[in-house]
């Protein structure tokens, strides 16, 4: 029974002790941010950390250039070297995390576009082989105020004129707007600017220090409605970045455009912000008093077909529908009574507005008579386009999928070097152009950056409630850094990631091989395996206090190993020890016993010796007379009553000699053979 207890605190001890060590053995990596921005002129701080399992490794950080890689770094054994645009440039200092990770800090003095920007490789190369992971330094600069200019402020209607939008836009290159906030008779009504034109692809060019020059041309057709309107120019960025910028305006320019038309005709806005903003045509005349009467004022608007088809009109004060479709989705007012306050108004309300059907051709015409010599008189409009801008509001959770696969996976933890896919469909909003961008936010990192990966985008469709549908794939390589990766997907964004009207995100993980070390406790003999130390991750704002939990950790982890292997020893000291106790003093206690059993086994046997009764011999005690007598009666004998009753008698006054042996004689050896 002891034996089986000892052997089972045993294997209890070895289970819990092996389970308490269990760790995940150190492997070579790198650990990086993936993009560092950092503003030119300023300083910028980050650290990378390598992991080896010995002291004996080599880290270098190299730049990536077409004609190849230039090192700018390296440390051995804590000791480090830099090439030497860096020495001066930057300082880095080393330190180690734990026994076997190992922070490079880097402190860049002032940052300089041309020495620093680019994409860079850290390596480390230790006794189980060689890691390395990617990450990229991306300058900034903000931009400078703009200028707008203009080749005429004073314009006929019809004819072409050219904005310019000119100024040090700062870094990266920048997406140049032109804007517009519109006038409803004379008066902007607290309109907001919105943007008109855009160019991806500015002109200007690159100045020594790294910040771009604009000067970019934007041609622009005015008509009516452009009087006294204000135009202003700013700019974005495609790339989304983690670092605010400060925002770029252009002084405003109002135009002065004349006509020689009598009717004109005005949309409000010219870009209706669909479902949050009425759609009002409105039609007028320029020069009222030309006009000695009028006969009516009619309105048309161009049909999916493309044909102008009539809407509504008005003779003297009576209001004429043609469309009577349209009549119950609109208001109208208007008036031909006299020329100097006739007018034709058309108000679609904004939760009845339908896209794209009402956004369209509207053209106004007349029919009158003039003064003087001039007659019978009648006048058409060019046709006004109403445009709308829609916000994107809906977007796909990412798909993910192992590169070449073809199939999505639901599966978030991928190991370090496989290549994925990240695909999202979703709305884009009204502009055919737009982009669904991608950002990704790496564990400890404080914002989303822009990553650098070229994206796929799918062809623009058409989509219900006037919004353009697409989507944008990109290519990932997982590495070391992505212990907790965060990625985004976008669209209707500003400059910064995160600023989309539609976004959705998906966290991808590193799967780490895990293993445990031999399940032999330290009380036997130690096991040839090489040592292993559970992998220390430290990503990009870690803290120190993390570190020092993680150690604590193993730290308690060892001593409760060490306390189940002293009970252990404990344990067996203790066994022993009563052994050694029963082997002394409870003899005669066995004695007594096994006496009793002999005699009353052969009293009921009727002299047999043939029984398998335990032999018992007791030395060097004699025995009495009558214990003799009794005994050698009862195995030479036949049994008869007489002797039946004596061998009774002689067995219960055994059991009174046994009592009273065991306490005079607990001195006595024992030996006992089964």
């Amino acid at each position: 029974m002891e034996q089986n207890t000892f052997t089972a605190l045993i294997l209890f001890s070895v289970f819990f002790g092996g389970s308490i060590a269990q760790t995940v053995p150190v492997t070579t990596y790198v650990t990086t941010p993936k993009v560092i921005e950092a503003k030119l002129g300023e300083e910028a701080r980050f650290y990378l950390t390598y992991t080896t399992p010995d002291n004996s490794s080599e880290f270098t950080v190299s730049r990536l250039g077409a004609n190849g890689t230039e090192e700018i770094l390296r440390v051995v054994d804590l000791t480090v070297t830099t090439n030497a645009n860096w020495t001066m440039a930057a300082n880095v200092q080393t330190s180690a995390v734990d026994g076997d990770t190992r922070r490079v800090n880097v402190t860049i003095y002032q940052t300089d576009f041309v020495t620093h920007e680019g994409d860079y490789v850290a390596m480390v190369t230790g006794s189980d082989g060689a890691a390395q992971d990617l990450f990229t330094i991306r300058t900034l600069a903000s931009p400078d105020q703009l200028s707008l200019s203009v080749s005429s402020r004073d314009v006929s209607e019809g004819t072409p004129i050219q904005f310019t939008c000119s100024g040090n836009t700062g870094r990266p290159e920048p997406v140049v707007h032109l804007l517009q906030r519109e006038t409803y008779n004379g008066t902007n009504q607290n309109a907001t600017f919105h943007r008109v034109l855009s160019d991806t692809s500015p002109s200007g060019s690159f100045l020594e220090n790294g910040t771009f020059s604009l000067s970019h041309n934007f041609t622009w057709t005015p008509t009516w409605q452009d009087n006294l309107v204000e135009f202003r120019c700013d700019i974005s960025y495609n790339i989304g970045l983690g670092t605010a910028l400060s925002s770029a305006q252009s002084n405003q320019i109002t135009l002065n455009v004349t006509s020689t038309k009598i009717i004109q005709i005005e949309t409000k806005p010219q870009i209706v912000r669909y479902k949050e903003e009425d759609l009002v045509v409105v039609c007028t005349l320029n020069k009222p008093e030309t006009l000695q009467n009028l006969f009516f004022l009619q309105l048309k608007r161009r049909s999916p077909s493309g044909t102008l088809n009539n809407v509504v009109s008005v003779t003297g004060a009576t209001i004429q529908w043609q469309d009577q479709t349209l009549q119950n989705r609109a208001n109208v007012t208007g008036t031909v009574a006299s020329p100097p306050t006739a007018h034709l108004s058309m108000v679609i309300r904004k939760d009845s507005v339908q896209c794209p059907l009402d956004f369209t051709e509207y053209e106004c015409s007349l029919s009158g008579f003039g003064t003087g010599a001039t007659g019978a008189f009648s006048e058409i409009t060019d046709p006004v386009k109403v445009s709308y801008t829609v916000q994107p509001m809906l977007i796909e959770t990412p798909k993910v999928r192992e590169a070449g696969s073809g199939v999505d996976t639901s599966q978030r933890e991928f190991r370090n070097g496989t290549v994925i896919e990240l695909t999202c469909t979703g709305q884009i909003g009204s502009d055919q152009n737009a982009t669904i961008r991608w950002c990704a936010k790496t564990a400890g990192a404080p914002t989303f950056t822009g990553l650098s990966n070229a994206a796929v985008h799918s062809m623009t469709t058409s989509g219900p409630n006037c919004q353009n549908i697409r989507s944008s794939t990109v290519t990932y390589n997982i590495t070391s850094s992505d212990i907790r990766t965060e990625f985004l997907c976008e669209s209707g964004y500003s400059s910064q990631c995160n600023s989309g009207t539609a976004k959705q995100f998906v966290t991808i993980s590193l799967d780490l091989p895990s293993s445990t070390t031999s399940t032999t406790p330290e009380v036997t003999t130690p096991s040839t395996t090489t040592s292993t130390t559970t992998r220390k991750v430290v990503t990009q704002g870690q803290n120190t206090g993390e570190q020092a939990e993680s150690n604590t950790g193993l730290i308690v982890g060892a001593v409760v190993g060490g306390v189940v292997v002293l009970i252990v020893i404990i344990l067996v000291l203790v066994y022993f020890l009563i052994l050694r106790r029963k082997s002394a003093g409870e003899s005669s206690t066995d004695l007594s016993n096994d006496n009793t059993t002999k005699a009353s086994s052969k009293s009921s046997s009727g002299g047999s010796t043939n029984n398998q009764i335990p032999e018992i011999k007791i030395q060097p005690r004699k025995k009495t007379n009558k214990e003799v007598k009794d005994t050698e009666g009862y195995d030479n004998e036949a049994l008869d009553e007489e002797r039946v009753a004596r061998t009774q008698n002689g067995a219960r006054e055994s059991m009174g000699l046994s009592n009273g042996h065991s306490n005079g004689v607990a001195d006595e050896h024992v030996n006992v053979r089964m």
